[in-house]
């Protein structure tokens, strides 16, 4: 009976710090995602520069003189410039709620599953003091 109650402690404590470790990560995951929605076009990189108008339209320059394309007029190039840059917040917000809201939701697991372990460790650790 000893032995079976220290294979459920080692399991109990491998579980508690596996929780731990999900927890920190998680936690670190939800902070990352907060500040990349308080400065979506910092976020990740893209191939367009969207800093500033200037910078995305040396961009479009440059793309057009390779491809010998038609090159927009100033008025076009400032739609696409805007058209990119709502597109890319847009993105960034929408991953960044995604991973709060996930991150969040495995926070609350690993939170229950290292209570209900820990628990389970001082239970049986109670029990065997006692015996």
């Amino acid at each position: 009976m000893e032995k079976k109650q220290k294979i459920i402690q080692v399991y109990a404590v491998v579980i508690c710090i596996v929780a731990v470790i999900t927890f920190l990560i998680s936690v670190t995951s939800i902070v990352s995602a907060y500040l990349d929605k308080n400065d979506p076009l910092h976020a990740w990189r893209t191939e367009i520069n969207l800093s500033s108008f200037e910078n995305f339209k040396m961009d479009v320059l440059r793309s057009t003189q390779k491809d010998q394309a038609y090159i927009p007029d100033d008025t076009t190039i400032l739609k696409m410039f805007n058209d990119a840059k709502s597109n890319k917040i847009n993105n960034v917000i929408h991953r960044s709620n995604n991973t709060i809201i996930v991150s969040a939701i495995i926070i609350v697991i690993t939170i229950i599953l290292f209570l209900t372990h820990w628990l389970l460790i001082r239970k049986i650790g109670r029990a065997s003091n006692s015996s």
